[in-house]
């Protein structure tokens, strides 16, 4: 099951509240400009958000209205800028119920940002020569070892291995565990014991063949690392990371000391809800465990950009560069992603946990970067602040585009069917002098022409392009946000994909052309691709058809417990509690020990 947690829901109206307005208080490096220029631009910024991709001409949104579209209580901005920290700024309500305004020192979960403060962590211990990233961790683990089998026997599971994603380890996430809940030690979660929440951590995948996304990864490091350094991983990463960098306000320690408590804003989930008992407790702490401000994030950026440099004593340039080095042919290196924008190299992270979010990017080359954080799981209103910052402060790479007028030949050739995979269509339209596209039954956006015959949306930083056959017909040239591109070739009007299907609700039509597709053995008719699907539907906003899709996937895989457990998700979160309750009851009945269905019940009072 791909849990709804994970996923962007309906936002929670609530007015927007500036409450605190405070400058950032260390690490500036360079001179601070004058002080009317400096709220010049922090104005400028407030009123500058905007989609990934800007033209001249669009307007912007204000902080205070995204605030408002996203249902966010409260948020903290440090903007990093001339080797320093140029300004923080607090807006809204760390605590909703109680009233309670964010402060400069209140305390938001950083999440998966975690994870490139615990491979920082474990650079700093490669560095005193406690660790090394290439040996084979099975060799210094005592307490707990990855079981080996016939993969690990090949390749064994290494340092560079967990810190870059790329050891083949299971679990992707965690969800934390509600306050009062029991709350396992880090070897009942790597094995999966109760009280953990999540399955055990294995290796199902041969280590060092491909990046996929492991917090049980980041886990086994938490257990090496704490037994390398002699001590509880909260407390070696005080020492080695989070006091040198100056992170006065920043911890690992899980569950909080109450004198942290009292400073720790309050979560609430993706559909508007408090979180129970107003945050989680994570274990895991080198996946999810870190408590902070944006202020301390971008101390930690600051320290990164330092090390790149040769200016840290705790961890080496060449250990930094290798930090941020792409593994296995892809774009994350060590506990860091690295984007590029018109190839300027940046390093970044984002964080979801129960009812709190940050991102935090900073560049590679120049002293300019940005942390953000909320309690709130709504990742597009950072994204499109960090647009803001971005933008006010000319980051190397981004910039606005020029819009073109569309051609006669594309306003006359380009509006059609395209074909994406065997259940999908992605359909072109025009409106006057304008063309739009979207997925079928999908909201259309418009297609902007740019230079060199491509075009792009709003909405997608991806290009797009039309490319003609030999007979004339054009095809719908599609880049990947993982690079290269796809070509969609063109459709007759009159064709009617399996989707189309569905969501014109024929259903008998619709589950024959699914199970066509399924017993061709189609990827696109396959339990997985549709549950996937479902997901994305919901974190659109459409969670009509994807409920459409999720009774589809039942019917053609009705031995599926997955199947069955993701249907009583989505109708749980639709207000139809009764049929939820039966569908979780049907994955249990396929799969006993399901821990997602068994939580579920339990919350429904079975």
């Amino acid at each position: 099951m791909t849990s709804l947690s994970n996923r962007r829901r309906a936002p929670y109206w609530r007015p927007w509240l500036a409450l605190a307005v405070c400058a950032a208080h260390a690490g500036m490096t360079a001179a601070a400009p004058p002080d009317d220029d400096r709220e010049a631009r922090i104005a400028r910024v407030l009123a500058g958000l905007r989609p990934p991709v800007s033209f001249t001409g669009d307007a912007t949104w204000t902080l205070q209205e995204r605030m408002q579209h996203y249902g966010v209580p409260g948020l903290t901005v440090t903007v990093i800028d001339q080797d320093g920290l140029a300004w923080t700024r607090v807006y809204g309500l760390a605590d909703r119920k109680r009233g309670v305004p964010v402060r400069s020192d209140t305390l938001f979960q950083a999440a998966s940002i975690s994870k490139p403060v615990a491979a920082f962590g474990a650079l700093a211990l490669v560095q005193a020569g406690k660790l090394t990233l290439q040996s084979p961790v099975n060799a210094r683990l005592k307490a707990w070892r990855i079981p080996d089998n016939d993969l690990t026997r090949q390749v064994p599971v290494t340092l560079d291995h967990l810190l870059s994603h790329t050891g083949g380890l299971t679990v992707h996430g965690f969800a934390g565990y509600a306050s009062g809940a029991a709350v396992p030690d880090v070897l009942a979660v790597l094995d999966g014991t109760p009280p953990a929440n999540s399955p055990a951590v294995r290796v199902d995948q041969l280590p060092g063949q491909a990046f996929r996304y492991s917090g049980g990864g980041y886990t086994v490091a938490q257990l090496l690392m704490s037994e390398a350094g002699g001590q509880p991983f909260a407390q070696l990463m005080q020492q080695r990371v989070l006091g040198p960098l100056g992170m006065a306000d920043s911890s690992f320690e899980q569950p909080m000391p109450a004198a942290q408590l009292a400073r720790a804003a309050a979560g609430v989930r993706v559909d508007g809800s408090d979180v129970a008992g107003q945050r989680h407790i994570y274990p895991e702490l080198a996946a999810a465990g870190l408590w902070t401000t944006s202020q301390d994030l971008a101390r930690f950026a600051l320290g990164v950009q330092r090390a790149l440099h040769g200016q840290s004593q705790h961890v080496s340039a060449a250990l930094a560069r290798d930090m941020l080095t792409g593994r296995a042919g892809g774009d994350y290196g060590l506990g860091f992603g690295l984007p590029r924008e018109n190839g300027e190299a940046y390093f970044a992270h984002g964080g979801w946990n129960e009812g709190f979010c940050a991102s935090l990017m900073a560049s590679q080359t120049v002293g300019q970067g940005v942390a953000i954080m909320i309690n709130g799981n709504q990742p597009a209103l950072m994204d499109e602040l960090r647009r803001a910052v971005a933008h006010e402060y000319g980051w190397p790479g981004f910039k606005t585009r020029v819009p073109l007028p569309a051609s006669v030949e594309a306003l006359q050739k380009a509006p059609g069917r395209y074909r994406v995979n065997a259940e999908q269509v992605m359909v072109v339209t025009r409106q006057g002098e304008r063309l739009f596209m979207s997925l079928v039954g999908e909201p259309a956006k418009e297609l902007v022409p740019v230079a060199d015959g491509r075009y792009l949306q709003r909405e997608h930083e991806q290009a797009r392009s039309f490319e003609s056959d030999a007979d004339g017909q054009w095809g719908l040239r599609m880049e990947r946000p993982q690079g290269g591109a796809q070509l969609l070739p063109r459709l007759a009007d009159t064709h009617r994909a399996p989707r189309e299907l569905l969501l014109a609700g024929d259903q008998a039509a619709a589950l024959a052309a699914y199970r066509a597709l399924r017993d061709s053995g189609d990827a696109a008719g396959q339990e997985a691709y549709l549950n996937d699907q479902a997901y994305a539907l919901v974190g659109r906003g459409r969670p009509g058809p994807a409920l459409a899709l999720l009774q589809l996937n039942t019917a053609l895989y009705p031995e599926s417990a997955n199947a069955w457990d993701s249907l009583g998700e989505v109708l749980l979160t639709q207000g139809d509690p009764a049929n939820a309750r039966a569908a979780y009851r049907k994955a249990l009945a396929l799969q006993p020990d399901m821990a997602s269905a068994k939580a579920a019940l339990l919350g429904l009072g079975n």
